[in-house]
């Protein structure tokens, strides 16, 4: 019995064993990552899990307290409200979806939590900012460039057309 992977939509072919998926989203609110959630949950089907991942910036410990754990709530607030929308992007998905909010750079948070949670690949918008976004870096290139796992990026037309 052959093992398949590949069949996005609908049943995997006749005396084929579809394995489950799971999927790391980078998710910032931004409509760059919602339409990268779209493109994920168009891509998986019940039994599939999609982890939605929003990575908040690292709260300064030099502020001290009381002013650093105020800091820190207020990001993670921050955080949950933008998990709140993906939550309602996700609603009516037929597969298995988690949010998680993490303190740190986006791509490193992003390539952690695939390579803890095993998955499949990881997806990611792009806002096409170019040659001057390129020369910076962004999450997705850094991503592409060092995840050991595949990445899809989903490019900022999607984003406009979703």
């Amino acid at each position: 019995m052959a093992i398949d992977t590949t069949h996005p939509r609908g049943a995997p072919a006749e005396g084929v064993l579809r394995t489950r998926r799971t999927v790391v989203v980078g998710f910032d609110g931004s409509e760059e990552s919602r339409a990268a959630l779209r493109s994920a949950l168009e891509r998986v089907r019940a039994g599939d899990t999609v982890q939605v991942v929003h990575a908040y910036a690292e709260v300064s410990s030099w502020i001290g307290d009381p002013f650093y754990g105020q800091e820190v709530t207020e990001a993670q607030g921050e955080a949950r409200r933008v998990l709140e929308l993906a939550e309602s992007i996700a609603r009516y998905t037929p597969a298995e979806v988690t949010y998680e909010l993490h303190e740190g750079a986006p791509a490193g948070v992003l390539a952690r939590i695939a390579a803890l949670r095993e998955a499949d690949e990881i997806v990611v918008g792009t806002r096409g900012l170019g040659r001057i976004r390129a020369a910076l870096g962004s999450v997705s290139q850094e991503l592409v460039r060092t995840a050991d796992r595949p990445v899809l990026v989903v490019p900022a037309a999607k984003g406009r057309a979703a």
